[in-house]
This record gives structure tokens, C-alpha cells and sequence, in this order.
């Protein structure tokens, strides 16, 4: 036997092996996966600049997010609690990552740009394997 029969037999095996399976009455197994990308929680630490020259202020902050889905951005809003004791409030964008969150907005409350950093939950993912009937006498 030579290189170029043995070639086309080893490309002609998966054909013959599906030919087979479809003239026994057997199943091709087709699986697909789906990525639920939802809106989400974001927690994680910020930093509040001050607005004319205040200093700025670390805190914690709390913000929905328009989307979990990784490598994308995202709208968010939120809520701060500054360690200074003061309260935020802010509208911004957010960009995630595969292990993180960051988040750039405006404090409207203290009046001042913030920056964050933190987590979202993960989107959800589903796979499902479904099995296509070829039998042809059915």
C-alpha cells in the first residue's frame, strides 16, 4: 500500500464511521454552550477625588451594573460609603474583566470623579447535548 492510499484511507475512516452510525439507527451527539450575561452586583473598593482641591477619600461602593459579561463594558450606578463618614451617589461606565471589575463615574453627591475596583458575579453557563436521530426508517 502506498503513502497516498494510506492518506485516503485515514480521510475516508470518520466518513465510513458516520455512514455507519446513520445506517445502524444510531445518534450523533450535538452539544452547545450558552453564556447567560446578566445584569449584576458590583462590590468593591473606591476612591472619591475630591472636587476644588478637597482631598480625596477611600470607601466601600456598591453599584448595578448593566452587564456581567466578561471583556465588555457596562453602565453602572451606584452607592458609596466613604471612610470620611460621608455618603456618595454616582452614574459611570464599568469595564470587566475575567477577575475583576473597574469602574470609572461621577460622584454626583460629593461632586467629584471616582474610580473602582472589585468584583461581579460570573455569568452562568449552560451546555447542553442533544442527540440527532438518524434513523431514516422512523
Amino acid at each position: 500500500m502506498t503513502g497516498s492510499h494510506v492518506k485516503a484511507l485515514l480521510l475516508a475512516a470518520p466518513f465510513v464511521f458516520v455512514a455507519s452510525i446513520a445506517s445502524a439507527g444510531g445518534s450523533i451527539p450535538t452539544t452547545v454552550t450558552t453564556t447567560n450575561n446578566d445584569p449584576s452586583l458590583f462590590l468593591g473598593m473606591s476612591w472619591t477625588f475630591g472636587s476644588g482641591g478637597a482631598p480625596g477619600t477611600p470607601g466601600i461602593t456598591l453599584k448595578a451594573l448593566s452587564t456581567n459579561k466578561r471583556d465588555s463594558g457596562a453602565l453602572t450606578g451606584g452607592v458609596t460609603y466613604n471612610f470620611d463618614g460621608t455618603f456618595g451617589c454616582d452614574i459611570g461606565v464599568a469595564y470587566n474583566t475575567s477577575g475583576a471589575t473597574i469602574t470609572s463615574s461621577y460622584d454626583i453627591c460629593k461632586r467629584g470623579f471616582q474610580m473602582g475596583l472589585g468584583a461581579t458575579k460570573s455569568p452562568t453557563t449552560t451546555t447542553t447535548t442533544s442527540y440527532m436521530n438518524t434513523d431514516q426508517n422512523r
